[in-house]
């Protein structure tokens, strides 16, 4: 395995330093970038006075906009060769008024100076495999849709080759590879199985996904299948031909088991009672037993009913169950992981005191507690797409533990991530709403969360110091914009034009308060809670929720009437509204929608940086130690496929 370039730059960045610099500088000190990352709200769109969009984007920006679709639009951000476009007019032969871009106005210098700082900020993803791997086998890929086992197959393909790039380095083999929040193992179970046989210590924290992954396990021929032991009862299934009334009322199975008398009914009162002694009975089973004696005289052979060519069959002999491969292991640990300190963890699978070393042929010696010796694992730390801070307890468990000699880490869900330098204090206009989970999040300072690096933390510029990312920006990181189709993007705007919609409707029933624009995001709005802003979350709806306004109207509030402060209001005021007065709000704010797409576009071309600086600080950290000895991030599986695909890989010295 060749590493090129610690990072996957843009031919123009030959220094990762001057990268590194030239990102934190416009992260912090590009106005548009701060706004369109973390500094507007999808929510305020249409409930902000002054215009959302007039307040957020240029008047030459806007009017070029006019002028193009917002499929256009995304050609120019996204995929447009801008390197003709930025040339002066002179170099083209024509002149600056008169040049047109897609049949229309031409884009400002301004926006192509936006475009080409977000493209070459941000981490290439192209993916060169050097090999071409084998698909999975079925027995091990069971449960996986097609990205999953794209992310497996390519990832454990690239785990088995960093592999044997540490053992080069350090010159000792790896003695067993942990998988950080496993889920079901299927990373795991591909690693265990051939062609790579690796020993894995799978870590997570829900019982009911372990419980999944061992079943897993048998069939991927791994572990043996548990035999179910079931012992024949004469008694139980005595009492299962019985009435099932009395075997559900224990009072009366008692009395049916323990009767000796049988009883009839009373035909006037309906109550059972005692034959009399004497009475004529029935010989119970006669009728029975004379045919069972006029049938057990009788003796058929096979050729007296199927004549004779008739030919027996053979026995089937039973069919061989699947041979288990024990070159690979897996441990499961349940296991909540608050840290990166692992060495309990790892001893718990590899534990000296219970080790046994063989002197002679007939001797054996326990290492008894008192004798402990220093572990001999050598361990792998691996995640594929681990939430939030459990990439960063991943990243630190290569400087905190002895036995771990390399990580190779791929985050997801940035939104998880903590703040650990508290709020940003911004010096810049302010143009979202203050928002419970702003404040929320924002305080935290949690010692775990982002950023892990002192470069990050120590960063003096303009409007603040130390480099912060707000929840909202790090929510718009995991956006893929490079993926989307023309029916996709039609769908994201829909459903953002429909929820912003939404929410002015319910300021227009004064179920929310005006938002305002506070100085201050994160001020403790202790005398008008009102004003800290309004969390009435809808979350996920069904497809045919977004058909139309009227029926996504009807799908939400189905969720928000069941708010413990405002529900009663959202039954009393939109419940109540009708289709017509619901289509003619869809009709007066139509023209916002393209507005509305054209700012969510924005934001997620935008993100690519964000995910890039959230990337870069991980690596960074790393750098920052003395006991590591290589570190770099590379992409691991296509884009296409899987757009969190950017893996952080370090080795200790």
């Amino acid at each position: 395995m060749t590493i090129r370039n610690p990072l996957p730059l843009s031919d123009e960045w030959k220094d990762p330093d001057e990268y590194v610099q030239a990102l934190l500088s416009f992260a912090t000190e590009s106005l548009m970038f701060m706004n369109v990352c973390g500094g507007v709200h999808i929510l305020d769109f249409l409930t902000r006075d002054p215009d959302l969009y007039t307040s957020l984007l240029p008047e030459d920006w806007r009017s070029f906009f006019e002028h193009h679709d917002i499929h256009s639009i995304l050609q120019l951000l996204l995929r447009e060769d801008i390197g003709p476009l930025c040339e002066p007019a002179e170099i083209n032969g024509a002149s600056e008024n008169g040049r047109t871009w897609n049949g229309g106005a031409f884009p400002p210098a301004t926006l192509l100076e936006y475009i080409r700082n977000i493209r070459r900020l941000s981490l290439r993803r192209e993916f060169n495999p050097s090999e071409k791997s084998e698909p999975l086998p079925s027995h091990i890929a069971v449960g996986m849709n097609k990205k999953k086992k794209h992310e497996v197959e390519q990832f454990s393909r690239y785990v088995a080759s960093l592999s044997e790039t540490v053992n080069e380095r350090r010159g000792e083999p790896l003695s067993h590879i942990v998988d950080f929040g496993s889920g079901q193992n299927y990373l795991g179970r591909m690693l265990a199985s051939s062609p790579y046989h690796k020993h894995i210590i799978a870590i997570e924290r829900k019982h009911q996904y372990i419980s999944g992954a061992n079943r897993m396990d048998v069939h991927a021929r791994l572990a043996a299948e548990e035999k179910k032991n079931t012992m024949h009862n004469a008694k139980r299934n005595k009492l299962k031909k019985q009435c099932i009334d009395c075997i559900d009322t224990p009072e009366l199975a008692s009395e049916v088991a323990t009767s000796e008398t049988p009883k009839v009914l009373d035909p006037e009162m309906g109550t059972p009672l005692e034959l009399i002694d004497g009475m004529p009975t029935e010989p119970a089973g006669q009728d029975e037993d004379m045919t069972s004696n006029m049938l057990g005289d009788m003796t058929l052979e096979a050729d007296d009913v199927l004549g004779s060519n008739y030919i027996k069959p053979a026995a089937r002999a039973p069919k061989p169950r699947p041979e288990i491969d024990t070159r690979g292991t897996v441990s499961y640990i349940e296991h909540n992981i608050q840290d990166g300190y692992l060495e309990p963890i790892i001893e718990h699978v590899v534990d000296p005191k219970t080790s046994v070393e063989t002197r002679t042929s007939t001797e054996e010696v326990v290492i008894q507690p008192t004798e402990k010796r220093p572990s001999d694992a050598r361990v792998m730390v691996v995640s594929l797409h681990s939430c939030g801070n459990l990439v960063h307890h991943g990243v630190r468990s290569l400087v905190l533990n002895p036995s771990v000699v390399a990580i190779a880490m791929i985050g997801c869900c940035y939104n998880l991530l903590t703040e650990r330098l508290g709020p940003a204090t911004y010096k810049i206009p302010i143009l979202r709403s203050a928002h419970p989970r702003l404040k929320r999040t924002g305080s935290s300072w949690d010692p775990h969360g982002f950023p892990m690096s002192k470069l990050y933390e120590t960063y003096q510029a303009k409007t603040t110091t130390g480099f912060k990312l707000n929840i909202t920006a790090r929510a718009m990181a995991v956006q893929a914009p490079y993926n989307w189709g023309h029916a996709d993007s039609e769908g994201f705007f829909t459903r953002h034009f429909y929820r912003a919609l939404l929410q002015r409707v319910l300021l227009d029933r004064d179920i929310i308060p005006k938002p305002d624009v506070p100085n201050d995001l994160y001020k403790d709005h202790t005398d008008d809670p009102d004003s800290g802003g309004i969390a009435l979350i809808v979350g996920s709806l069904r497809k045919t929720a977004f058909e139309s306004f009227p029926a996504y109207v009807r799908a939400a509030t189905v969720k928000l009437s069941r708010d413990p402060t405002r529900g009663e209001l959202v039954k009393e005021r939109i419940c109540t509204m009708s289709e017509e007065e619901l289509q003619r709000y869809e009709a007066d704010y139509l023209h916002a929608r393209k507005n509305l797409s054209i700012v969510w576009s924005l934001m997620a071309f935008s993100s690519q940086v964000v995910e890039a600086a959230i990337v870069v600080d991980r690596w960074q950290f790393l750098r920052e130690h003395d006991s590591v000895k290589e570190c770099w991030v590379e992409p691991v599986f296509e884009y296409g496929q899987s757009p969190r695909n950017l893996a952080v890989i370090g080795i200790k010295k």
